[in-house]
């Protein structure tokens, strides 16, 4: 999903700052449109590198796959008045959460889920204008579907297709 996100916000003008444990990883998604990229292991406080780079106001609208207390680096990285876009919890479905920060920020938080048909339409002729397609990490046969799920716990970068029929 971020992946796509980056492609996406890139598309649309947006100054994307993508953040990942991997510094192959990012060196992709400056490929993909990332205006600025942080190693969040190198930087373990990278919320503070996110200010740094966009001169202590924050980011605009952030966009969380993670969840979990991770939640407050989210609130702190986005500027105030702010939007964080919850579409993910991969580090837990239940946050700690300082509650002053969100008021002195004035973030909003919002959930993320599937949207109406016409708004998946729009997306589709949005990504055919824009020649967006899909990063594939790595495609396997169904015979190697095993493997697959495999490769996606150890994680991947973009996605993992299983093709069913050859």
């Amino acid at each position: 999903m971020s992946v796509f996100a980056i492609q996406i916000a890139s598309a649309l003008g947006a100054k994307v700052i993508a953040t990942s444990s991997k510094d192959e990883n990012l060196e992709t998604t400056k490929a993909l449109g990332a205006w600025q990229t942080i190693n969040y292991r190198k930087h373990p406080d990278w919320e503070r590198k996110v200010l740094e780079l966009t001169d202590g106001k924050g980011v605009d609208q952030l966009l969380d796959v993670v969840g979990g207390d991770g939640l407050n680096q989210f609130i702190e990285a986005t500027r105030v008045g702010g939007q964080i876009f919850q579409i993910g919890f991969l580090q837990g479905q239940i946050a700690k959460v300082n509650l002053m920060r969100i008021i002195f920020r004035q973030t909003a938080i919002r959930g993320i889920a599937v949207g109406s048909a016409r708004a998946f339409e729009r997306m589709n002729d949005f990504l055919n204008e824009h020649k967006i397609r899909p990063v594939l990490d790595t495609v396997y046969s169904f015979d190697q579907a095993r493997d697959a799920y495999e490769h996606l716990a150890r994680g991947a970068f973009g996605k993992i297709v299983i093709r069913v029929n050859s």
